[in-house]
């Protein structure tokens, strides 16, 4: 492998506090490139090579492989376990051009320079206690007019702002923040770290997106996914050892999903911000 100039020293190294319980990756299997990339499918090429940085559990990472069906896809991501359920939930008899593997792109990928021509995260950065360093290490990877495509949660709305729930998000932004990462309020400036990460800010596409919940099957099915995660050791326990938040606090968030899935008017919003960044 070649010796980057660039690759960010010392390494440092990620983060990600929810784990991959199951009621975690409850969310994270629903993800697609229809519902999660549509903003990069116009600029990919048959013949692309594209890193998924942060994949999961592969959803998004698979729907690309036919996007690019002379090209290849890598995605990669900390836990051995979450690749290994990628990795036999998409096999290479249906997915000739589709590798996992376990890999921090903050402690430097052993991919060569110049390798990729996209690199793509989606709700990685705001996980990462040194955005500027990982976007760093994807312009390292990228080849010359290749893209760094990012899309991550900045902020989460709740109709009605039923108090349980707005303490949840705090208890989310206390944290990532409390692991060192941005947190929520951040990916609004995607695009000025990936200026400081050497792009040009003149070859940056930047918008935003949305995730919307407001039918009664996908509110129930929004309540349930983080009443579980509240129950359980991926957001509760944490979030209680911190000293975030107690029992009480606990039970408030939990009735307040009800009551939110409950409400025929009920409707939650997260803003998603969108950046390609060219090299």
């Amino acid at each position: 492998m070649a010796t980057s100039t660039e690759r960010p020293d010392p390494p440092v190294k990620s983060t990600y506090t929810q784990g991959h319980s199951a009621e975690v990756l409850a969310s994270h299997l629903a993800r697609t490139v229809s519902n999660s990339a549509a903003f990069l499918l116009p600029h990919l090429r048959p013949h692309f090579s594209l890193l998924d940085i942060g994949c999961g559990p592969g959803t998004i990472t698979s729907g690309f492989c036919t996007y690019v069906p002379e090209g290849a896809v890598t995605g990669v991501d900390l836990g051995d376990s979450v690749i290994e359920q990628a990795a036999s939930s998409h096999p290479s008899t249906e997915y000739p051009n589709l590798k996992f593997e376990v890999g921090d792109i903050l402690h430097g990928l052993t991919y060569a320079d110049e390798t990729f021509d996209v690199v793509y995260c989606h709700q990685t950065i705001l996980h990462l206690p040194d955005p500027i360093r990982g976007m760093k290490e994807a312009r390292r990877l990228l080849k010359p007019g290749g893209l760094l495509a990012m899309r991550e949660s900045d902020s989460f709305y709740w109709y009605p702002e039923l108090p349980g729930l707005m303490r949840y998000n705090e208890c989310l932004n206390g944290m990532f923040r409390t692991a060192g990462a941005p947190g929520l309020f951040s990916a609004r400036g995607l695009h000025a770290w990936a200026r400081q990460a050497g792009f040009e800010r003149d070859k940056m596409q930047v918008g935003a997106g949305t995730t919307v919940y407001s039918s009664p099957e996908d509110r129930r099915w929004w309540e349930t996914m983080h009443v579980n995660r509240l129950k359980g050791e991926a957001v509760g326990g944490q979030i209680k050892s911190l000293g975030l938040v107690g029992d009480e606090g606990i039970g408030e968030m939990v009735r307040d999903f009800g009551r939110w899935t409950d409400d025929p008017d009920g409707w939650y919003a997260a803003l998603q911000c969108e950046v390609i960044a060219t090299k």
